[in-house]
């Protein structure tokens, strides 16, 4: 039986102890502190990562995972620099990571990851409207290639980026195609927005 005393949290629509809400106002805090003023590219995925390190706009030095991804699709090489050098330097370029469930699945929670995504998509179109304000989207999770009619449909006054009609799938687990999506969206963020 679910804790009724739980509320719902405002980042991804899980019930959220305070440690839910603790973790989302860190990383949150973490986040904002590199949110461009002029936004030029929004790069969406799907979940945000569990582990810290994974993370695009953890502190600590050693990144993982898709924010290792980020960086290089950017152009950034991260060894000899501070976290806060490379952020800096993703935010100077007018680069946004944010996923489209801020915060991390709890456990037992990836089963009903679709439904969640797929709840959260009109909020996030108005965040996308009215707040974040892109000259281009590009969809960095490969779970997010169904939901491509909609964000086309959804009139975010915004491009759309993709990879050959489908989303960037960073979390692919075999190198050789992962390799080459980095190189395409390395390739699409050179490309300067249409309007």
């Amino acid at each position: 039986m679910p804790d009724s005393s739980l509320i719902l949290c405002d980042g991804c629509g899980q019930p959220a102890s305070p440690e839910h809400i603790a973790r989302r106002l860190q990383r949150l805090e973490w986040t904002t502190r590199y949110r461009p003023i002029h936004l030029h590219t929004l790069l969406l995925g799907a979940v945000s990562p569990n582990n810290q390190a994974d993370f695009f706009y953890s502190p600590g030095e050693t990144h993982s995972g898709e924010a290792v991804h980020l960086f290089a699709a950017a152009g950034i090489a991260p060894e000899n620099k501070n976290a806060d050098a490379t952020h800096s330097e993703f935010q100077r370029r007018g680069l946004f990571v944010t996923h489209v469930l801020e915060c991390p699945l709890d456990s037992g929670a990836s089963a009903t990851a679709g439904a969640g995504i797929d709840a959260r998509l009109s909020t996030l179109f108005t965040r996308i409207r009215r707040s974040l304000k892109p000259k281009r989207l590009a969809l960095i999770s490969g779970s997010l290639s169904p939901l491509i009619p909609k964000f086309a449909a959804a009139r975010l006054g915004c491009e759309l980026v993709l990879d050959e009609g489908h989303a960037f799938a960073l979390e692919d687990s075999d190198a050789t195609t992962l390799a080459r999506t980095i190189t395409r969206l390395h390739q699409s963020l050179a490309v300067p927005a249409a309007r």
